[in-house]
């Protein structure tokens, strides 16, 4: 039985994965196809001028990892695994799934929603049992195949994957929990998640990615998210990336919107070396909605690019992106939002806002809001700002006896507070306000209360991204360049 691929990715390494798994001819033909894509498609390598990442991620050794690593699918979960699922981001779930490395071991859901019709399977199994609704949404239009050489590369060698159905008309009120593991150092995973909300239906999805690897070894987690509204259908997607800092991670998530759907990103970076994101909505239902909430917090060497989309197509379409994130040290953030009205789309409303808050010299970030409008009736705004804290605002703090660490950490609480505000779910709140708050002082805080008291105590409600400053001596701001 295969347990692992050599190293390297090859045609033959994408035949052997196939045979391994005893998957249909088509979904053969569509692997070696992407494979060809692959071959065939330049990498990336970003702008002249920008700060590197793509370029990085470009020279990356793909030859060293191990393409899939194989787990036996009835083993016992980690004790990492269990205690992580006791302080999951839900209290109470209607499903769940765990994928380790290559391979889901764990997948629950509810007696009453399976009565329902509600499919919540690995895609390994949805290939074989569901091959109807896999060939006509793994990777045609909401993230086709030759969207990128990466994309190319993670159809090609998908593994493992989480899939769900909502039938018509079944809302589902508890969410549920799907979690990914990377424990095998010098390795790939290449997860897949294919949602589809069929009409009148309702869901929750919480994802989290975590790892265990330890060493500075490199392992890459590729991930694609594919979300299809139908007419009405109404999707919240929430992710919280966490990772560790041995990671590579390449994520394209995006969803597809009929007449009158809705679905809502929330989405947490806070982990991996690399982090390579796409998130997009396909607005091409008439009176769809999309929504997008993010934020991340870098330190160390990070580097994070962060592609946004709102691409309105149908008539009386509405989107709103809200970013939000802090960098330390000597990490660095690409943030590239674009809002595209396209010609029929009339009556559109969008609205982009990304802010990045620079708690270090060293720190880099750049963001960039677009526009591209081919329609007459339309409301869309966009902004963006990056900066140091403002020094009038710590001043203001530490002249009521407020060190500056704390000072700063107050400042960082109300510029992310009013984006947290904005996420459903409140577990989520909680652990990113612990993980930011650990983050800035070193130690983990056991109180979610701490970051309350301390905006009602120092009245910094008002604290947002007016904590950036964008004034100053230049020659304290300049940026010392290096080089990539």
């Amino acid at each position: 039985m295969l347990n692992t691929l050599a190293p390297g990715f090859s045609r033959a390494a994408v035949e052997e994965l196939s045979r391994y798994k005893g998957e249909p001819e088509w979904m053969l033909q569509l692997r070696l196809q992407a494979w060809e894509t692959y071959e065939n498609t330049a990498a990336p390598l970003g702008r002249r001028g920008d700060l590197g990442t793509l370029k990085a991620m470009a020279a990356f050794h793909f030859e060293q990892l191990k393409p899939f690593t194989a787990v036996e699918k009835d083993a016992a979960l980690p004790e990492a695994v269990l205690q992580s699922l006791q302080a999951s981001l839900v209290n109470e779930r209607s499903g769940l799934i765990v994928q380790l490395d290559s391979t889901v071991v764990h997948t629950e859901l509810s007696e009453e929603l399976k009565q329902q019709g509600v499919i919540l399977t690995d895609l390994d199994t949805a290939v074989r049992e569901h091959a109807d609704l896999v060939r006509e949404y793994f990777m045609t239009r909401c993230v086709p195949v030759g969207t990128s050489k990466y994309t190319a590369l993670h159809a090609a060698f998908w593994t493992g994957g989480f899939f769900l159905y909502v039938p018509k008309g079944v809302e589902i009120e508890s969410p549920m929990l799907a979690q990914l593991w990377l424990n095998q150092p010098l390795s790939a995973a290449f997860s897949h998640s294919l949602i589809i909300a069929d009409e009148q239906s309702s869901v929750r999805f919480v994802q989290e990615y975590n790892s265990t690897v330890d060493g500075e070894d490199p392992s890459l987690l590729s991930d694609v998210v594919e979300i299809f509204a139908k007419r009405e259908g109404r999707v919240e997607f929430s992710n919280l990336q966490d990772l560790g800092q041995n990671i590579w991670n390449i994520t394209n998530k995006n969803a597809v919107f009929e007449n009158d759907a809705s679905v809502t990103f929330v989405l947490a970076d806070l982990g991996a070396k690399v982090n390579l994101a796409t998130i997009g909505a396909g607005l091409q239902g008439n009176g769809s909605a999309g929504e997008l909430v993010g934020v991340f917090f870098t330190d160390h060497e990070q580097r994070y690019v962060i592609n946004t989309l709102s691409d309105h197509v149908g008539l009386s379409t509405n989107a709103e992106t809200l970013v939000k994130g802090v960098l330390t040290d000597s990490s660095r953030v690409e943030f590239d939002g674009m809002i595209r009205v396209r010609p029929k789309a009339q009556q559109t409303a969008s609205f982009l806002s990304a802010h990045g808050l620079l708690l270090s010299k060293k720190a880099r970030g750049e963001f960039i809001p677009g526009l591209e409008i081919a329609a007459n009736e339309v409301s869309a705004s966009h902004g963006a700002t990056s900066g140091q804290i403002d020094e009038e605002q710590l001043f203001y703090l530490m002249v009521r006896g407020i060190s500056r660490p704390e000072a700063e950490r107050i400042i960082v609480q109300g510029f992310f507070e009013p984006v947290l505000q904005r996420i459903p779910v409140e577990n989520l709140r909680i652990r990113l306000r612990r993980s930011i708050i650990s983050r800035m002082s070193g130690a983990y805080e056991t109180e979610a209360d701490t970051w309350v008291d301390a905006q009602e105590r120092w009245e910094i409600e008002g604290v947002d991204e007016g904590a950036i400053s964008l004034d100053g001596n230049p020659e304290d701001d300049e940026i010392k360049l290096a080089e990539y």
